[in-house]
């Protein structure tokens, strides 16, 4: 499924589902941690657009969509509340999309917290994506923190996305980037007080 938000609500999920419950096990059994995309059930008459966090010890969590674009009221109820999750001695604030169109959202609580990476999952087609991906170098260099972004790649929705996932270091220098919708993992490694990207094609 692409990006169609005039029928996420016949997607709507809970933590109960079978489908997060069976992610999570994973996640565990491989001790790893796993942000997954969804369109949350939330008890409101328009889901949450947002992702579920699946951690290494089972635990699953959520974060919603704070600032919602384009036509996303109609289908969507926002979000209210930040989300960092912690992986090794790595904090992580999280991002979905027009979120990080707001200089606000990293810079309101993430950069004044210890945060270090600053990951975004977004859907950007060409034309956002020219205009989007500058942010997230200068967020990188202006709050000193490693910056990742994820953009769909195989869209099959009423747009196209034009992929080119990246991550740019602290010093808002591009360390790697995915070639257009490749199927590939854009990948960080901190080396010491450095890090490493490379782009892993699948």
């Amino acid at each position: 499924m692409g990006y169609e938000p005039e029928i996420a609500h016949e997607f709507e999920l809970d933590p109960a589902d079978t489908r997060i419950v069976s992610i999570a096990r994973l996640a565990q059994q491989c001790r790893m941690q796993v942000v997954a995309g969804a369109a949350i059930k939330n008890g409101l008459q328009k889901p949450h657009l947002g992702a579920f966090i699946l951690g290494e010890d089972g635990s699953v969590s959520s974060y919603a969509k704070m600032h919602l674009g384009g036509c996303e009221p109609s289908y969507f109820t926002p979000g209210n509340a930040l989300k960092s999750i912690s992986s090794q001695r790595e904090f992580i604030g999280l991002s979905i999309c027009a979120d990080s169109s707001k200089r606000s959202h990293p810079a309101a609580y993430y950069a004044s917290t210890g945060t270090t990476v600053y990951a975004a999952s977004a859907f950007l087609n060409a034309d956002w994506y020219a205009t989007d991906s500058p942010r997230f170098a200068a967020y990188a260099l202006d709050f000193g923190m490693l910056c990742l972004m994820a953009n769909h790649g195989a869209s099959v929705g009423t747009l196209v996305s034009v992929g080119n996932s990246a991550v740019w270091a602290a010093d808002g220098s591009l360390l790697a980037s995915a070639a257009g919708t490749q199927s590939a993992l854009v990948v960080a490694t901190r080396t010491g007080q450095n890090w490493v990207g490379e782009v892993v094609v699948l």
